[in-house]
């Protein structure tokens, strides 16, 4: 199947194949048997049966995919050598393409397309050395040949401008996912985010009982840093101090954007301790790194609020008592953690 369908999608395209390829055998089966051509209506009958199992089976959707396949190449070589119903049946490997490429995709649909068609040759020279079908013109299949070659490779120049097509549907999703999710200036994690993200968190503390810490973290000062240095310089002291949270923190650890001049770290399978000593770890990479932009020279510091999560607090309330020794931090003094 298609690398670029959804699960959703491919079980409604083995649904569908399977569906079609039942009715049209079955019918084609009931005329044959009422012109008493029982060879035929038998054979019909059969791969009628294959494609009610695929549908069946349109759960294990490769099973399904693979049943559909393989029962109509088998059924197309066989009307190639005996000729179907008065010679007219090659002209249904045309069908062959497209249902190709929509099961098995660009590559593997090619190879399977090159394999079908030497069987098919194949199949007419086997009808001719044992006089299994006399095809009438002559040419007949030497025409069929080079139209299935025409029709499958417009089939394949489809399916690759189909497939690049996705491409770029399936890159911009992910842009505008990135988008969402992502603060554009620091390049970390935004607020949906984060809360997604503590969510999850929350889920696994009281699953097992392993706690997490969040970090309220906010810049001292940044009105007037923005009032002295300019807003570039504002800019520019958020992104060093994104950059120096980055390196900072364990690879566990998630930090965020929050709001302005904000930013939200969550510590999994952390407490109190380990996370007041990442805080003080933070504090002390700032101070040895200034901001520095047009001359100015800045050593920016944080007020941080720390919360051990509980058990029997939300995600909300958890945030809320950060925030607060956040605010604590703020009236000893700043640049410390308030715990």
């Amino acid at each position: 199947m298609n690398a670029y369908s959804d699960n959703r999608e491919r079980k409604l395209i083995v649904r569908f194949f399977s569906t079609i390829g039942f009715i049209a055998t079955f019918a084609m089966a009931c005329n044959a048997l009422s012109n008493t051509d029982v060879i035929l209506g038998t054979m019909l009958l059969v791969s009628a049966g294959f494609y009610a199992w695929a549908f069946s089976l349109y759960r294990a959707v490769e099973k399904s995919a693979t049943t559909i396949l393989y029962n109509l190449y088998c059924l197309m070589l066989y009307l190639v050598i005996t000729g179907g119903a008065e010679g007219t049946g090659p002209i249904w490997i045309f069908i062959v393409s497209p249902v190709t490429y929509s099961i098995r995709g660009l590559k593997k649909g090619t190879v399977d397309i090159i394999a079908f068609l030497f069987a098919v040759i194949a199949g007419f020279i086997i009808t001719d050395s044992f006089n299994i079908y006399d095809y009438q013109p002559e040419a007949l299949p030497l025409r069929v040949v080079i139209s299935f070659i025409i029709v499958a490779l417009l089939s394949g120049f489809y399916e690759r401008s189909r497939e690049k097509y996705n491409e770029k549907i399936v890159a911009l999703s992910i842009k505008n996912e990135r988008l969402a999710t992502i603060d554009h200036l620091t390049d970390l994690p935004n607020r949906r985010f984060m809360m997604k993200e503590l969510a999850q968190l929350k889920h696994l503390h009281k699953k097992t009982k392993q706690p997490y810490v969040i970090l309220l973290a906010d810049v001292d000062n940044f009105k007037k840093i923005n009032d002295n240095y300019g807003h570039d310089f504002g800019d520019e002291a958020l992104t060093q101090l994104a950059n120096i949270l980055k390196k900072s923190l364990p690879k566990q650890a998630i930090a965020s954007r929050w709001g302005g001049e904000e930013f939200l770290i969550a510590l999994p399978n952390s407490d109190k301790e380990q996370g007041q000593s990442i805080a003080e770890k933070i504090h002390a990479e700032l101070q040895k790194k200034p901001v520095r932009m047009n001359g100015n020279s800045v050593v920016l510091t944080i007020s941080i609020g720390l919360a051990q999560s509980q058990l029997t607090t939300t995600i909300a309330q958890d945030i809320k008592l950060a925030d607060e020794r956040l605010y604590k931090a703020k009236e000893q003094g700043k640049n410390r953690t308030c715990s």
